[in-house]
This record gives C-alpha cells, structure tokens and sequence, in this order.
C-alpha cells in the first residue's frame, strides 16, 4: 500500500483549525513583527492581542520562516511524499524558503506556488489536502491545488487605507470611500467604492450573486464587527448548497490590509466534491 501523501502550508492561508485538523494539514508559522515584537503567527498566538496593537496604529511587517523550520518540518513527516502549498512567490519570500527547505531536508517535497495569497492560497491547500485525504498521489494533490489556484477569486475591501498604501502590497489610490476590489491569479481590479461597510458587504453580495454553480466560499474578517455576521448569514441563505467556511484573517495579511478588512473568497467545486 502506497504512503498518503502529507501536506503542507504556511499561516498566511488562514485555514480554521477544524480543518487542518480533520485534513491533516501542516502549518508552518510565519512571523509577525508589531511595534518591534516578534510574534509567532501560530495557535498559540493571542490575535485579538495582536488586532489591539494594529488598530492603535502601531506598525507591522512580517517574515518567511528561515528554511531550518521547513526542514524540521519536512524531516518530522518522515519518508512519505509531501505537498507544500504556499502563498505566491511575488506576494512573500516563503515559497523560495519552502523550496529551499525541501533541498536540504532530502524529503519527498513538491512545493507548489499558488500565485496568490491569504485564504485563495487556503482554497488551494484544501483541495489538495482533499485530494490526499481521498488516496491521491503527489501529481493528483499538486493538480488540485493548481486548478483551484486558476479558478480561486476574492472580493474584499479595505478598511486602514493608509496602512494599505504603507505595506505596499495592495494599491491603493487615493481616495475617502474604502474601495471594493476584486483579487485573482490575474491581478487586482477596482469593482467600486462603499462609505460603509454595510454598503462594502451589499457590493459583495451583488457580485457573488451573479456568479454560476455551486461554489466553496471563505468569509473572512480582522475584527470587521457585525457586518461580517450578517453578510455570512445572507450568503447562506442566498446560496444554501455552497460550501461556506468562516475564517479569521490573521496578523500576517492584517499587516499589510489593514484592521477592518472583510471580505469573501470562491472558487467553483466539481460537482463530486463534498
């Protein structure tokens, strides 16, 4: 009998706890700097701590691992093959140090860059996780993740413009109403501009309304507050048979998208998948 392949990521995919445990999923921590203190992006980290810190403006950067964790990752999963799916190259240095990492571990690695980030590269890692849990080998895991990452979108608004236009991943005119924005593999794209967030959360709505089939949805927030219960709650009862995960937008993308962002991240499911 062949070994189950093992997967990989790291914290900036934001995957819930519940399924990286029932998926078996490895996170490899990046690391958060506020105010100068280093913090570990793991389950042990105090995020609302970390969410005060960011809202009273205290400044934030963050960093890959050093290759020495991938390494002790990869080695501590033993002989079987391993799939590490990460946020893209052009987004963080992880996926460099992922690779690196795989070289010096001598372990059974394909690393694989999803060309996004946040809770899209999450979509990715879940399907290739699905994939493994459902007995495929190394090529069916990274095919999976692949088609996820052609497919994968997220709309979303930013709440800390000038946070935004400081971490220099998102560009951010300048403008007074938060801009709504529309994020895939292709690039970023402007679908417009709300002054609140219930006017942000409507947006978002109308656009998910008018896409096709039944899709797997993240709805995600930094401590956005009620709106992003409501918007959750509409989007269940406006598409029911989607799949539909709550997660939390972690340190490592409020970084740099600021307090307050919210947003929601689909991807069509083959009409087979759970």
């Amino acid at each position: 009998m062949s070994t189950a392949v093992r997967v990989v990521t790291d914290s900036n995919t934001m995957i819930p706890a519940d399924l990286v445990t029932d998926l078996s999923i490895t996170v490899v921590p990046l690391t958060v700097a506020i105010g100068g203190d280093e913090l570990v992006e793991d389950a042990f980290l105090d995020v609302a701590a970390a969410y005060r810190r960011l809202r009273a403006g205290e400044a934030a950067t963050t960093s890959a691992p050093p290759p020495g964790v991938f390494v002790d990752t990869y080695r501590a999963l033993g002989t079987g093959p391993i799939v590490s799916v990460h946020i893209g190259a052009s987004y963080s240095g992880t996926f460099d140090v992922a690779r690196l990492g795989a070289r010096l571990s001598s372990a059974d690695v394909v690393v694989v860059d999803t060309g996004t980030a946040s809770f899209l590269a999450g979509c990715c890692v879940l399907a290739a996780a699905e994939a493994a849990r459902d007995g495929g080998g190394s090529a069916d895991v990274v095919a999976a993740a692949e088609r996820t990452a052609e497919k994968v979108s997220s709309i979303f608004t930013i709440a800390e413009l000038d946070r935004a236009r400081v971490g220099g991943r998102l560009v951010i005119d300048d403008r007074d109403d938060a801009p709504v924005l529309l994020m895939d593999r292709g690039g970023m794209s402007v679908v417009g501009s709300a002054r609140t967030a219930d006017a942000a959360a409507l947006l978002m709505l109308e656009h998910l309304d008018a896409v096709p089939g039944r899709l797997r949805i993240g709805i995600g927030d930094a401590d956005a507050g009620p709106v992003v219960d409501e918007l959750m709650s509409q989007v269940h009862v406006r598409r029911p048979d989607d799949d539909i995960i709550r997660y939390v937008v972690g340190p490592s993308v409020a970084a740099h998208a600021g307090m307050g962002t919210f947003g929601i991240v689909y991807h069509p499911l083959a009409p087979s998948s759970r």
